[in-house]
């Protein structure tokens, strides 16, 4: 009966820390910076204006977030990478997003406020040098860019935003290293 209650008790405290791990966001594994980052919170939020954004999206043949860059981008890198990606979201794209659909409004400001807390702490982990940037990941951003430069600020957005599922998809590979 004894170990039948420890066993019990060991299970109760596995699912406990299970449910802890969910409530507070995967720990993602930058190089050397640790972030916490509620991926599964981003998606789905995203998932309620991708279509809209997918089928709004006028310039289907050019990528921003292309999988064989972002997949490039070393684990050492991956830190500053992300700040100056989150960075640009936030600065540009989410900024000169507008819509009429009051749902696509709201989502894209919690999103956008999602990058901003993501960015503090990738701010933290900079400030005590745990985030690489290098020149090849700063040329790789600089790509990114200027592709959506190219684009009217509209469709820039739109595009941008559209492509969110490739950057969660990226983030989240970093939560099986």
């Amino acid at each position: 009966m004894k170990d039948l209650f420890i066993i019990y008790s060991m299970f109760v405290c596995i699912m406990l820390c299970g449910l802890w791990d969910s409530a507070q966001g995967r720990r993602l594994h930058l190089g050397s910076c640790k972030v916490n980052i509620h991926t599964h919170e981003l998606r789905h939020h995203f998932q309620h204006i991708r279509q809209g954004m997918i089928s709004g999206d006028d310039h289907k043949g050019i990528r921003l977030l292309r999988k064989d860059v972002m997949n490039s981008v070393q684990a050492t890198e991956s830190c500053c990478f992300l700040r100056q990606l989150l960075d640009f979201y936030m600065d540009k794209v989410f900024i000169s997003y507008t819509s009429s659909h009051s749902l696509h409004r709201r989502t894209t400001s919690v999103l956008a406020n999602s990058f901003h807390s993501i960015t503090k702490d990738l701010r933290v982990c900079h400030a005590n040098a745990h985030c690489e940037c290098s020149v090849d990941a700063r040329l790789k951003f600089t790509g990114i860019q200027t592709t959506y430069d190219k684009l009217d600020q509209a469709a820039g957005a739109m595009k941008a935003i559209g492509e969110l599922d490739s950057l969660l998809e990226w983030l989240e590979s970093f939560q099986h290293q």
